[in-house]
């Protein structure tokens, strides 16, 4: 049976007409759900997860967006080892075409993700996206001041990558292909400044996720591998960095490198937040053995960093639906 079709079978989900979801269930910005919307509750890990939003407006079946919604979360959970909220409102609303839009999340302090899908996308674009797990990994990470953006939006673009990768959502080789890609749009150009003060939306993403790559490949380089940025994402959310609280950059990010025993963390802050440092990323990819080849990226085990590589997007030893508990439980209340 395919991994998401047990999944979403070991999964009941309950759906509530609209006009009783609204005296619980508030889309953000304190609209209740209305226009034919159906709330279809989760109990994914521990966590309760509510799904709010209008099955006629979207060429999606229903399933799609549930089974959508389970493999996003499992993704998140995969990375963080846990799901990172107890109790997330999740509210999709329709928009023109046929691709994902926009998203926000909240935690204010309920937990909460709102998405606009366009209404023609169809169940192969949710296969390959992963929007949905950028903004749960949001949930992950304390808030910060505005100047700090950047690493919010950084985090959030790196893991989602990493973390659907790590959970078979895509092959390594798709996810170095998208880094190789993406990353590119992070590096300064003439007259930019540090990460801390730059007006860039593509540095903001892009440069974010170039400063966690560099730093998930320094703290594996000095623990001999053992340890990653995850485990330091993980060590912050331990100590009760979430988005619902508001951190300095300065705790966050020392609670991080307390986790993993090494300062990359601190130390690379303190280059990136003001200088417009640009990596070499040619080197980079060579040194990690991600190579276009004809168009396509070929992932070559020789290369000097190939294990730091393998480590970053391999599933991990132990994958999470496999183990005891189940991330997932069957819920029966109704409301």
């Amino acid at each position: 049976m395919n991994l998401w079709r047990a999944l979403a079978v070991l999964v009941a989900v309950v759906a509530v007409p609209a006009d009783a979801a609204a005296r619980s269930v508030n889309a953000p910005g304190g609209r209740t759900a209305a226009g034919g919307a159906i709330v279809k509750e989760l109990q994914f890990a521990g966590s309760h997860l509510v799904l709010t939003f209008a099955p006629a407006d979207f060429q999606l079946t229903e399933q799609d967006i549930v089974d959508w919604t389970l493999r996003s979360a499992r993704a998140t959970a995969t990375f963080f080892g846990r799901f990172p909220a107890a109790r997330l409102h999740i509210t999709l609303d329709a928009g023109s075409g046929a691709m994902l839009r926009e998203g926000i999340t909240h935690a204010d302090p309920q937990a909460r993700i709102r998405l606009v899908i366009g209404r023609h996308t169809t169940r192969e674009t949710l296969k390959r996206d992963t929007t949905m797990v950028h903004e749960m990994t949001h949930l992950a990470f304390p808030d910060l001041d505005d100047t700090h953006l950047w690493l919010h939006e950084g985090i959030a673009s790196y893991v989602e990558v990493v973390a659907s990768a790590q959970a078979l959502e895509i092959s390594p080789a798709a996810a170095w292909a998208r880094l190789a890609l993406e990353l590119p749009m992070g590096l300064p150009e003439r007259g930019d400044q540090g990460l801390d003060s730059t007006p860039s939306e593509d540095r903001r993403y892009w440069g974010g996720a170039l400063f966690c790559l560099t730093a998930d490949i320094e703290i594996r380089r000095r623990t001999g591998n053992r340890l990653g940025l995850k485990d330091a994402l993980r060590g912050i959310l331990a100590a009760g960095g979430t988005l619902a609280n508001t951190w300095t950059v300065e705790r966050a990010l020392s609670v991080g490198d307390r986790a993993v025993g090494v300062p990359v963390l601190r130390e690379l802050y303190a280059m990136w937040k003001d200088h417009p440092v640009a990596p070499n990323l040619d080197g980079l990819w060579s040194d990690l053995g991600v190579q276009q080849v004809n168009g396509h990226v070929q992932l070559v085990d020789t290369a000097p960093l190939a294990p730091i590589r393998r480590a970053i997007t391999d599933m991990p030893a132990r994958p999470l639906l496999l183990v005891a508990p189940s991330l997932v439980r069957e819920s029966t209340q109704r409301r």
